[in-house]
């Protein structure tokens, strides 16, 4: 979680590298994986996944209560997922038949916001000629939401090697600026197959 918390920060990082912000919804797609080069993904023929995408946790006195991305947005990422496993050779099982791998998506959404003011101005000529500054001066609120759609793969039986019993990422693939403007999905669905494309390892053809 570690890592992935990181990788997200740094995309969102990247996303300020921009003078004055992102120009464009598009100019905040940016699609990052990476693997653990010792993990041998041919040895691994099937998957599971859920149906349901987290995009928020919420803690209330103890409680965990996961807020899920609505179906409408869901169910073509999470159908995007499996074409893209399946097209390179892999095969969807239920959890109950012991997957060799499980891929779980997630979002994480971020809104950034622009602050601005101006005066108008007035001239002050018997105090020398010059141009002032009008008070009080007019403030402007800007703001533009990216996201970063998150898909882990590991394999479950390597938990029992973790001290916390939890199966370490052996491919994570982050594709910031997803959520931004009318939640276009061929975007996102786009940069999930770029993650796919620039992972050929994973390919089992």
């Amino acid at each position: 979680m570690k890592k992935i918390l990181i990788t997200a920060s740094s995309l969102l990082l990247m996303v300020g590298c921009y003078p004055g912000g992102a120009e464009y919804v598009e100019d905040a797609d940016i699609v990052y994986t990476t693997y653990d080069q010792q993990y041998d993904f041919q040895s691994s023929t099937t998957f599971a996944m859920p149906d349901k995408i987290v995009v928020d946790v919420e803690i209330d006195r103890g409680d965990t209560t996961f807020v899920y991305m609505k179906d409408v947005f869901a169910t073509p990422i999470l159908q995007s997922i499996k074409d893209n496993m399946e097209s390179r050779g892999w095969t969807e099982v239920d959890l109950s038949q012991s997957p060799d791998i499980l891929l779980t998506p997630a979002g994480i959404k971020s809104t950034t916001y622009f602050y601005s003011y101006w005066y108008d101005w007035w001239y002050g000529g018997w105090y020398g000629g010059y141009w002032g500054w009008y008070y009080p001066p007019y403030y402007t609120i800007s703001s533009y939401t990216t996201g970063t759609m998150i898909i882990t793969m590991s394999d479950p039986s390597m938990g029992s090697d973790s001290p916390i019993n939890q199966s370490p990422a052996v491919w994570i693939s982050a594709a910031n600026g997803l959520f931004t403007g009318y939640y276009d999905i061929s975007r996102v669905t786009e940069s999930i197959d770029q993650a796919f494309e620039q992972s050929p390892y994973l390919n089992h053809n």
